[in-house]
């Protein structure tokens, strides 16, 4: 037994909430799957029962003062350290396009029914520890993988949209089938999903993408006709063919890629969103097909998407820079013998702390082209040469500022400045053991020449 559930038995037990009070959805159903949980909701059978058994824990020092939502009838507490959410039996009545409900006492049998899906609809008796399956079907689907709304599929997800987000992810997360009637149920009602907040989506976007394997969530987004309402852009990359050194079309690529990156969330969607533009440079000539510029229009759109999932902004300049350099060793050979010191030295001035996640990407990108165009061996011959120039470059930096380069020259800031300083830097990574006085005679030297 957890010890929250100790807890909650142990304060209720013969009082009027024995008998009554149930623990609900992912906790049980995890509890029958066999995996550990601290993700607990209580439901009471009384009415305001949730508000009611909350305020008498707190009553009893089992737990923190609670933080009431009367008009969900709920209250949020914490019991040893665990959040715990306690509801009534609830019915929930949703108005057109308002994805806040209408809340009101209901059955323990309506608020079986209201909840998404069968699989977390089951109700755990806090005193005996029995498990109750309402609905008939919640076990059955949880030993035979099956995602099954409790009710009416179209009911269900028009009550909230989300839910059909939230189909995907479970399929997804246990390898689960979504049932065929709920399949259509989603099919029907994709299209609600326009009503749901950019945020709503992303929280089960960034849920999806956090999985070690994100990619059956992705397929089926698509398949289901979601990813329309989640990130349309994608669309646009399936059965986009490509050059000789793919042998996959865009979409299947960017797959491949996830597949072969390192399995964190911020990587995944890294490599979901690394060739995203690439549908809207493609030109074909007598050479073959071309994506000129797709980094950069890549790295435009990847902005704009993540901007409209509300991402945060530094996560978004992060990605975005990451993708924009993503080509930057195309050409430099699998021992990097085309790449030189100072084009090493400059590209960490201007990727920083993402490089590291700027090379991941690339050695992933690497090993997901054809074979006869795969460098598996480019990106560790590249961290093995970046070693020794961090090594060598340790305690230096660029000497000169644009203040400084403004005095030299009696300039004002402006462009003329920024083109000096681009120089001024060209010319150090060239040579880090450069002191100011040297770059500044030899800038001198170009401008009097009319170099710059």
């Amino acid at each position: 037994m957890h010890k929250v559930e100790k807890a909650i038995c142990k304060a209720i037990t013969g009082t009027e909430f024995e008998g009554k009070t149930y623990i609900v959805g992912g906790f049980v159903r995890d509890k029958v799957m066999g995996i550990d949980s601290d993700d607990i909701d209580v439901v009471v059978a009384l009415p305001e029962g949730g508000l009611k058994l909350a305020e008498f824990l707190h009553q009893k020092g089992v737990s923190s003062r609670p933080v009431a939502y009367d008009n969900f009838g709920t209250a949020m507490v914490e019991i040893l350290e665990s959040k715990v959410e306690f509801v009534m039996t609830r019915k929930e009545i949703y108005q057109d396009k308002n994805r806040k409900p209408e809340v009101e006492n209901g059955t323990l049998e309506e608020d079986v029914y209201r909840r998404d899906f069968t699989i977390n609809s089951l109700l755990l008796d806090v005193i005996t520890g029995e498990i109750l399956d309402v609905s008939g079907k919640g076990i059955d689907d949880i030993e035979n993988g099956v995602i099954r709304s409790t009710s009416e599929p179209d009911l269900i997800f028009r009550e909230d949209p989300l839910r059909m987000l939230r189909a995907v992810r479970f399929a997804s997360r246990f390898g689960f089938e979504i049932e065929e009637d709920t399949i259509e149920g989603i099919k029907n009602n994709a299209a609600m999903l326009q009503h749901i907040s950019w945020e709503r989506k992303r929280d089960e976007f960034t849920k999806m993408l956090t999985r070690k394997n994100p990619i059956p969530a992705m397929k089926m987004l698509i398949e289901l006709g979601l990813m329309e309402y989640v990130v349309p852009e994608i669309l646009e990359i399936i059965d986009v063919e490509q050059d000789k050194h793919h042998d996959l079309d865009v979409w299947n690529h960017t797959l491949r890629v996830i597949e072969n990156i390192r399995p964190t969330f911020k990587l995944h969607l890294i490599a979901l969103l690394h060739d995203i533009g690439k549908a809207r440079v493609k030109t074909e000539d007598k050479d073959g097909i071309h994506f000129y510029k797709q980094e950069t229009v890549s790295a435009d759109m990847a902005e704009m998407i993540l901007q409209r999932l509300k991402y945060p902004n530094e996560l978004i300049k992060e990605i975005s820079l990451v993708i924009r350099n993503h080509m930057r060793l195309k050409g430099g050979g699998e021992t990097t013998e085309n790449i030189s010191d100072r084009a090493i030295r400059r590209l960490m001035m201007q990727t920083g702390d993402a490089l590291d996640l700027l090379l991941e990407l690339i050695h992933a990108d690497n090993i997901s082209h054809a074979r006869d165009y795969s460098l598996p061996r480019q990106v560790p011959n590249f961290r093995m040469r970046l070693e020794k120039i961090k090594e060598e470059m340790k305690g230096k930096m660029m000497p000169l500022t644009g203040n400084t380069l403004m005095n030299y020259f009696k300039l004002n800031a402006g462009k003329e400045i920024g083109k000096l300083l681009d120089r001024a830097t060209e010319l150090w990574l060239e040579n880090p053991e450069m002191n100011s006085d040297e770059i500044l005679i030899k800038l001198d030297q170009e401008v009097q020449n009319g170099k710059q």
